[in-house]
């Protein structure tokens, strides 16, 4: 499988997330320290504590957020390329270099790789989703998303993707569907007939599911061609990493 990836937003976001958490832990402990001051005057000490607190706590969601995605043992692009890994150079993998984040083009058109981060169980069943984890509520103040519903979020990345192609691609028919990846090392799927195709990044479910339930009529010989020749190359040399 080849890789074509925007390196350098994936790298910059994950320092955001860094310094972000840093600087939030830092003012709450300002805040922390303002709360048992005696400043003279209390309005500009109860002023400055709720600064900090609202500050700290913006910086706190905004680390969580990008550190979720791009660092940690939950990185979204690490963790879908494990996924992936072993898979053939008739795919090729397109990271941050699309409208949505990730996308696997293969031999039967293209696949939005939806990922999600949420460690603990998560169910489907009888039509609804679920999620048990230990200090869930805490985790989602700190930047974890939340479950929701993914088939909604795999929907809107798959009409994101479709409204670009038909603007870099119009004359070329693409299929597009996607799929929903659980990425976390302590998530847990127990899922029955979801909504739509749904995997855990670890063993080979996935790739299994490519090659065969999910494997479409292969793509035009011409048709893969204009792909490659007008979406995949422009990409590569675009400042993206090729692998």
């Amino acid at each position: 499988m080849r890789i074509v990836a925007n390196e350098k937003s994936i790298s910059r976001r994950a320092k955001v997330g860094t310094i972000a958490s840093f600087a939030s832990m830092g003012l709450l402990a300002v805040a922390l320290v303002l709360s048992f001051s005696r400043s003279p005057s209390l309005l500009m000490m109860q002023v400055g504590l709720l600064g900090a607190v609202f500050v700290g706590l913006l910086l706190s969601f905004a680390g969580g957020y990008y550190s979720e995605r791009f660092a940690g043992p939950a990185a979204h692009y690490e963790r879908v390329r494990e996924a992936l890994k072993g898979l053939d150079k008739r795919y090729t993998l397109l990271q941050y270099v699309l409208p949505v984040p990730h996308v696997l083009l293969g031999p039967d058109g293209m696949t939005v790789i939806v990922a999600k981060s949420q460690a603990g169980t998560i169910t489907y069943k009888e039509g609804r989703w679920t999620h048990r984890q230990r200090g869930k509520i805490f985790r989602q103040l700190a930047g974890q998303e939340a479950v929701g519903l993914p088939e909604l979020d795999v929907e809107r990345q798959v009409k994101r993707l479709k409204r670009a192609l038909e603007k870099r691609l119009p004359e070329v028919e693409v299929p597009v569907r996607g799929i929903v990846l659980f990425v976390h090392p302590e998530a847990k799927l127990e899922v029955e007939d979801p909504p739509v195709p749904t995997f855990y990044f670890r063993g080979k479910k996935l790739k299994a599911w490519l090659r065969g339930p999910g494997a479409g009529k292969s793509l035009p010989e011409e048709v893969r061609k204009r792909i490659e020749e007008q979406l995949v190359a422009p990409l590569a040399h675009s400042g993206a990493t090729l692998e």
